[in-house]
């Protein structure tokens, strides 16, 4: 295994992967990231999110894609001197994509210089749990119970049939009843013990 990984964390609106991304990154010293990015196609993309303009699923694909590629060397230069942690990668694309309509096969084409990464972290959550932390901040189009349920469905497919699988695999964690603490003393544990992360 290399010096430096690269960790990724997937999961729902409201299952704590930013915080937790962040909180990681803070404990091991790394590079903390996300997508969309804010760059220029980043912000466009969350205008789309935001219900703010409107594109067709298959251009929404190809932005993101976009997006993600000025991400990769982002990626790839950090991870010359540390631990990169992603909130959120082409997991999402997949995801968010397909449920729109999107083949599966396009998007992983056109996202076909994406590197691996070394884990992906999917922070699992029931529904009613998630929407209860979103609240009265939700504000993005895919923010509603029956989306959330499709999109769950869909991360528990990437993980069961390992698609574009990470180098070391996949951890899944439940956030629904843990703390945030508790939460990351977990994510910390098993990185620690799959020798991601040292002990």
């Amino acid at each position: 295994m290399g010096k430096y990984k690269f960790i990724v964390f997937e999961g729902i609106d409201g299952s704590g992967k930013t915080v937790q991304s962040k909180k990681l990154s803070e404990s091991i010293n790394g590079y903390y990231t996300y997508e969309p990015t804010d760059g220029e196609i980043g912000k466009l993309i969350r205008r789309v999110l935001r219900g703010e303009i409107d594109y067709s699923s298959e251009t929404l694909a190809l932005l993101f894609a976009a997006d993600r590629r000025e991400h990769v060397s982002t990626i790839s230069r950090e991870l010359e001197n540390r631990h990169v942690v992603s909130d959120r990668y082409i997991y999402s694309s997949i995801v968010y994509q397909t449920i729109q309509g999107v083949d599966l096969d396009f998007i992983l084409s056109i996202n076909r210089f994406a590197i691996k990464p070394d884990i992906l972290v999917y922070l699992d959550v029931d529904v009613e749990e998630a929407l209860r932390r979103l609240g009265k901040y939700r504000k993005e189009i895919f923010e509603n119970r029956d989306t959330l349920r499709l999109v769950r469905e869909r991360y528990w497919d990437i993980v069961k049939n390992k698609i574009f699988k990470p180098r070391y695999g996949y951890i899944v964690i439940d956030t629904t009843k843990k703390s945030i603490e508790e939460t990351h003393r977990e994510i910390l544990r098993v990185l620690k013990e799959r020798g991601i992360i040292e002990q």
